[in-house]
């Protein structure tokens, strides 16, 4: 796997995660061809925003925080449950899009398995609670899978977090979607962020 790409894939299931809205509560993209909408109690987060919590996390060495900081792309639309700053797991959903380069359409598990080993030298105590398998999303073949593992901030502090990401192959690209939750869901439950997921729209 391309190191670009995999820092890239790095910045997308930090947590603590421009969008334009062509409403105050739903993302349109034509020229990518997609369309989700949030709860309205939820924030849509500016590219800057992104950047910051980007910044907050305690990656396991400096070298790889510098490379995911000078490589992460602005996702096309991020969205977290309360406003930030916010002194726990914030609740987020946040959606990139990325060429496919030599990656086959046909088979989106192989994508997520090749991420796999580097999300686990990024997180030591990383969990597989669900490998990748093939679903359907928006009515495309798409992978999933989730793991666990604790988000570490300056000064220490452990959060036990669930990551999700969603891969979904269309044409040349494909979207990549992640979230993050509490374990325990203290802040927000993963139906949330499934309830979100059932507004998307990706045209085929």
């Amino acid at each position: 796997m391309k190191i670009l790409q995999t820092l890239q894939m790095l910045a997308l299931i930090t947590v603590s995660f421009v969008t334009s809205a062509n409403t105050d509560d739903t993302f349109d993209s034509i020229s990518a061809g997609i369309k989700i909408t949030k709860p309205a109690s939820w924030h849509f987060l500016s590219a800057q925003q992104n950047i910051e919590n980007l910044k907050s996390v305690d990656w396991r060495n400096a070298k790889t925080k510098d490379l995911v900081l000078k490589y992460a792309k602005a996702p096309l639309v991020a969205m977290m449950k309360y406003p930030e700053p916010y002194e726990d797991i914030n609740p987020s959903l946040k959606i990139n899009i990325q060429s496919l380069g030599d990656f086959s359409a046909d088979n989106p598990n192989n994508i997520l398995n090749l991420i796999l080993p580097h999300l686990k030298k990024a997180f030591i105590d990383l969990e597989v609670i669900q490998e990748p398998i093939e679903i359907t999303l928006s009515g495309l073949k798409a992978s999933y899978m989730r793991f666990n593992y604790n988000l570490v901030v300056p000064g220490g502090e452990s959060f036990p977090t669930t990551s999700e990401m969603w891969l979904v192959p269309r044409g040349d690209y494909y979207f990549m979607i992640g979230s993050g939750t509490r374990q325990d869901e203290k802040t927000g439950s993963r139906k949330e962020i499934k309830e979100i997921l059932n507004t998307l729209i990706i045209d085929k």
